[in-house]
């Protein structure tokens, strides 16, 4: 039983035998230091709080656990052996005798020898000369602890040899062979490498020259990218079947290898296999330049995507298209594809999240709330053509407000508080407006009279208006008669009077009249009275007084 088992029942048995509450806070605190020797572990165990004793279940995370009860004196110590180098996620489990429950997960760390084989030639692509073809190979070491024990493997036949840290071989048939360095530290701790050779016999019959064409392309290519050696019958035996069951075609294998010189982050095979899998040689072209394009996401990743039916090759190009053009994320855009998003969809989503300055998160929100991403481009551009906050527009839009009445309430604003305007409503704010504009006039025209009233008869325009909202009601009839005779006598003597007497006369019209053209829009002109009294007493051709 694993510990993750023993945490799951002991979890269980605490459910059955004490209230989920009184489990809450009573959980037992778990601390482990551990030490390493070779590949001996010592684990010190402590266990704070609950009440003894404890059972503490153990899982290595090699395969082995451990039970260990009544345990009621910390720390507690436990010493296990794991069988290589590695690295291993082991786990405690502890419970106290009321069922309370605690846990520690950490790793632990065996290092041993780690092995790099190398050759001298390398590759190890040898040629029989006189029947014997020769290689040192070198068996290269790090980590672990001192001295080393080495065992050889020439051949591949699963025979180790003792040896020394170099080591020549001696072939003298053609073939493919396997050679092994298996190295052990004083700990008795092991690691490996291995190398593929190639022995060439020259005077036996040739192969196919465009297998052995092949061949040699491929191996130029090893170790970086070709995961072997080949020899020329290895590539003839992949033109007759042995890879596919049918004959595959030199034509393949060979525009495999030149992609490989462009590809330079696949291997010979992965290419190969990217085309025997039913995938045409520009599917992979064109995600190397999506890779290159992206920088982030290699060539690996995007086949493995295509590999695997998690994206399409169009899916891809989509992708790597939104975050050129609107720096949006890969994953994120193949993931909105993958939902449903059309490209077209995709393309204005991330148009938009850009133009409003936006995550793709915050603009997920705002659709969530039933926004359509026309609406929030609308309310951007009213927003930069009135210099308003789009989102106050977006929500008067959603409120129920039409776009006509946004852009006339913003037309209306002075202040730039045009949302008070939609709330009072646009036809009143207008009543309002025009009543402010009328009652302005009249003022001006009020200020106006007063003025000239008070160069006439030099005195203060203060006065004037005083008089006008005083004694004389807003009638300015009462304020040029006060003003004309102040002592309240005749003011016959006045030329103006006498003017004004005699064009009242002839144009058959009131004194009060005459003086309001005359202090109003005429200016304090006779001449222009006079044209204004002609037109309205209806002689086209002229004034006729009256007898």
């Amino acid at each position: 039983m694993t510990n993750r088992r023993l945490i799951s029942l002991l979890i269980t048995i605490a459910l059955v035998l004490i209230p989920v509450s009184t489990l809450a806070q009573s959980g037992l605190t778990v601390t482990v230091d551990s030490s390493v020797t070779c590949d001996d572990a010592t684990f010190l165990a402590t266990v704070e709080g609950g009440t003894g004793p404890y059972i503490l279940s153990w899982d290595f995370g090699d395969t082995e656990t451990q039970v260990d009860s009544g345990i009621d004196a910390f720390p507690f110590e436990v010493p296990h052996m794991f069988p290589a180098s590695g690295s291993f996620d082991w786990e405690l489990a502890a419970m106290d005798s009321a069922s309370a429950i605690g846990a520690a997960i950490e790793s632990i760390e065996i290092e041993g020898p780690s092995v790099n084989l190398s050759s001298d030639p390398f590759p190890p692509l040898l040629v029989l000369e006189n029947g014997e073809a020769t290689a040192d190979f070198t068996a290269g070491v790090s980590g672990g602890k001192g001295p080393y024990t080495f065992l050889w493997d020439l051949d591949g036949d699963g025979t180790f040899e003792a040896g020394e840290e170099s080591i020549t071989a001696l072939y003298t048939e053609a073939g493919k062979y396997q050679v092994t360095a298996q190295v052990m530290d004083d700990c008795g701790l092991t690691g490996e490498d291995t190398l593929p050779v190639v022995v060439i016999d020259p005077d036996e019959d040739a192969c196919h020259p465009m297998a052995q064409r092949i061949a040699d392309g491929v191996n130029t290519l090893f170790p970086d990218q070709a995961g072997d050696l080949y020899t020329c019958e290895d590539i003839f035996d992949m033109f007759r079947g042995g890879l596919t069951g049918s004959q595959l075609g030199f034509g393949r294998l060979w525009h495999a290898y030149k992609l490989a010189q462009t590809i330079q982050d696949l291997t010979w095979e992965e290419i190969r296999d990217w085309q025997l899998d039913g995938n045409g040689w520009g599917g992979l072209v064109q995600l190397n330049r999506f890779a290159e394009l992206l920088e982030e996401h290699g060539i690996r990743e995007l086949v493995g995507l295509v590999l695997e039916g998690d994206a399409s090759i169009t899916d891809i190009r989509h992708s790597v298209r939104s975050v050129l053009r609107y720096e949006a994320d890969f994953e994120d855009a193949l993931a909105r594809l993958g939902d449903g998003l059309s490209p077209g969809e995709l393309g204005r989503f991330y148009k938009t999240a850009q133009a409003l300055v936006l995550d793709p998160e915050q603009l997920d929100e705002y659709l969530e709330s039933g926004y359509l991403l026309q609406e929030l481009t609308h309310a951007a551009r009213l927003g930069e053509r009135s210099e308003s906050d789009w989102t106050q527009i977006a929500e008067a839009h959603a409120a129920g407000h039409s776009w006509g009445e946004i852009g006339q309430a913003q037309r209306l604003s002075e202040d730039g508080d045009w949302t008070s305007i939609l709330e009072t409503g646009i036809k009143e704010t207008r009543d309002l407006l025009r009543e402010e504009d009328r009652t302005e006039r009249e003022q001006d025209r009020v200020d106006r009279t007063a003025e000239q009233l008070a160069a006439r008869y030099g005195i203060g325009e203060q006065e004037v208006l005083d008089l006008y909202y005083g004694e004389c009601t807003e009638d300015w009839s009462c304020v040029r008669k006060a003003l004309r005779d102040p002592s309240g006598t005749s003011a016959a003597s006045d030329p103006e009077q006498k003017t004004a007497a005699r064009l009242a006369k002839q144009y058959g019209v009131g004194e009060a009249e005459v003086w309001s053209l005359y202090d109003g829009s005429c200016a304090s002109s006779w001449s222009c009275v006079r044209a204004e009294l002609r037109g309205e007493s209806g002689h086209g051709g002229g004034p006729k007084p009256k007898d």
